[in-house]
């Protein structure tokens, strides 16, 4: 009961955070809600009986919601746990991707210094030796 219950719960959650208009609630609702009960071997009618049954044992409906509650939770940190995984991927790919622009910018940067060397250096052998290179 315990993991149906909790299946139930997960496809109210998913049902209820997207739209909410009664057909597609409907539409969408009740496949994920027979395939559910497939799952677990069982029928909405089946399923309404048992919380019926267990509604009148408050004890007993307890006990089955902290195991629901449990599993959900450990549900919620795995998803949680792999999240933070790949945000701390998509830190480091960022991280490279941007380290790699930042040279690249530096590199840019240093290009056309070498450029005016170069017309300085030009410049020089003028100076130095008028008659090496030719005039136009």
């Amino acid at each position: 009961m315990a993991g149906l219950l909790t299946e139930i719960h997960i496809i109210d959650g998913r049902l209820y955070t997207g739209l909410q208009t009664p057909d597609s609630l409907y539409k969408y609702g009740m496949g994920n809600y027979l395939a559910a009960f497939e799952r677990f071997h069982t029928d909405s009618g089946t399923f309404k009986k048992s919380l019926n049954y267990y509604a009148k044992y408050p004890d007993k409906l307890t006990d089955i919601y902290d195991k629901v509650d449990d599993r959900i939770k450990a549900l919620a940190d795995s998803v949680n746990k792999i999240s933070a995984q790949k945000r701390k991927d998509d830190l480091k790919a960022d991280s490279i991707k941007m380290a790699h622009k930042a040279d690249s910018i530096k590199k840019a940067a240093q290009k056309p210094a070498k450029a005016i060397n170069k017309a300085d250096s030009l410049k020089k052998l003028k100076q130095k030796h008028p008659d090496a290179l030719p005039k136009k």
